[in-house]
This record gives C-alpha cells, sequence and structure tokens, in this order.
C-alpha cells in the first residue's frame, strides 16, 4: 500500500497557507491565587507543628477523681438520707399500728371490767334487803364487803 500527499500531487490544486499566531496574555491572577493558597498552606502546618494536643496532667486527673469522689459520696448520703426517712416512716406507722391496737385491747378490758361491775352490782342489789327507811342497809357481819 503506497500512500501519496495530495498536496504534492501535481494535479491537485493548493491551498494557500494558514498562519495562526497563538499569542498569550500573562494575567497576575493566576500567581496572585497560587501566592494566597501557598501562605494558607504554611499558615496551616504552622498551626498543626505548633498546636499540640492538650495532655491532661497528674493535677487535673486528680481533681476530676476527687470531684467524682464527692458526687459519689453526696448520692450515697442523699439515698442513705432518704433510706433512714424511709426506715424511720416505716417505723413510725408500726409503732402508730402497736400503739391503736395496744388502746383498743385496753378499751376492751375496761368495757369487760365495767360489765363485770355492773354485773356484780346488779346481784347485790338483788340479794340485799330493801330497806323501808329509805336509808341504804346496813351490813350484815357474815358477809364481806
Amino acid at each position: 500500500m503506497t500512500y501519496t500527499d495530495p498536496s504534492l500531487h501535481p494535479e491537485t490544486p493548493r491551498q494557500p497557507e494558514r498562519v495562526v499566531e497563538v499569542r498569550r496574555e500573562s494575567s497576575p491572577l493566576g500567581w496572585l491565587v497560587a501566592g494566597v493558597v501557598a501562605i494558607v498552606a504554611v499558615i496551616a502546618v504552622a498551626f498543626m507543628l505548633t498546636a499540640r494536643p492538650m495532655d491532661a496532667s497528674s493535677d487535673q486527673i486528680a481533681q476530676a477523681q476527687e470531684q467524682g469522689r464527692v458526687a459519689g459520696l453526696v448520692e450515697g448520703a442523699q439515698v442513705g438520707l432518704q433510706t433512714g426517712a424511709d426506715q424511720a416512716r416505716q417505723a413510725a406507722e408500726s409503732s402508730a399500728r402497736d400503739a391503736a391496737a395496744a388502746a383498743d385491747a385496753v378499751r376492751r378490758q375496761t368495757e369487760l371490767q365495767a360489765q363485770t361491775a355492773a354485773d356484780a352490782a346488779q346481784d347485790a342489789a338483788a340479794t340485799a334487803p330493801a330497806a323501808t327507811d329509805g336509808t341504804a342497809p346496813a351490813a350484815q357481819p357474815d358477809q364481806p364487803q
């Protein structure tokens, strides 16, 4: 296969040559942007090198531990006070129930003694001889008083 350049072929009409001029105009905007990016990068690197992560000193750790211990003690005391108050309330309620039960028992015993005394008085009145002068009968020497 052969290649023949048409421009070299004598029968082909020649085309006029074109001249293309490329002009490059320089703009300071590109250099300005590149400079700003470089300055920002330098500042960022300097910041990263100088800013160390904040290390907690042993004093800060001890202080945080102390604050945690105090907070635990306070919470424990609050729970203890609440528990103590609950126990005292329960003891008071139990004592009140016991006192009410004892008072009820004493009331029943007193009522029983009063009923027994009333029955004895009725029996004594029924067996005593009636006096005609409106005074109480004299005690019999053989009867206990």
